[in-house]
């Protein structure tokens, strides 16, 4: 039997950009038994909503702004814009994938990688594949849900 992952995806420039592969993606995870966290910056209300819209299923949802804003470290101007320290902001992911024992996160942002010490996969949605170079992990999202799973669970059965 093939143990349980988690898996985080990063809503903004992962989930969003190909709504329709994550929905099956993430369901037959689910059915297997693996764990999906939807990271994201924005709003959970407002990642809830495109989740639903799209029927993407997640097992975890983790908001950066709700949670720096539960710590009072965020302002808020006028114009609707929103500042946190880049310091922590750029962090904030990693942290919450130790803490939570994820096992391979997926995320468009280059910028976060550095302060992963979870494996983390580097996604371009122009070509859908996805890089982690410290672990030695491709995975070519071009192919079906079904075979990118399978992929992830023989690259993180490896480790």
């Amino acid at each position: 039997m093939v143990r349980s992952f988690k898996i985080g995806i990063d809503y903004h420039g992962v989930a969003d950009q190909n709504p329709s592969f994550f929905s099956t993606f993430n369901q037959k995870a689910i059915k297997q038994g693996h764990q999906i966290y939807i990271l994201s910056g924005a709003k959970k209300q407002d990642v809830l909503a495109f989740l639903k819209k799209n029927n993407i299923s997640y097992t975890h949802i983790f908001s950066l702004l709700d949670y720096f804003k539960k710590q009072n470290l965020v302002t808020f101007f006028e114009d609707g814009n929103f500042f946190v320290p880049a310091a922590l902001w750029d962090e904030a992911k990693a942290k919450y994938c130790l803490r939570q024992k994820i096992d391979i996160h997926i995320d468009d942002s280059p910028i976060y990688g550095k302060y992963f010490t979870t494996p983390f996969c580097l996604y371009n949605s122009t070509t859908k594949h996805c890089e982690d170079k410290r672990n030695n992990i491709v995975i070519d999202f071009n192919d079906t849900p079904e075979n990118v799973l399978n992929q992830i669970i023989k690259e993180l059965s490896l480790k």
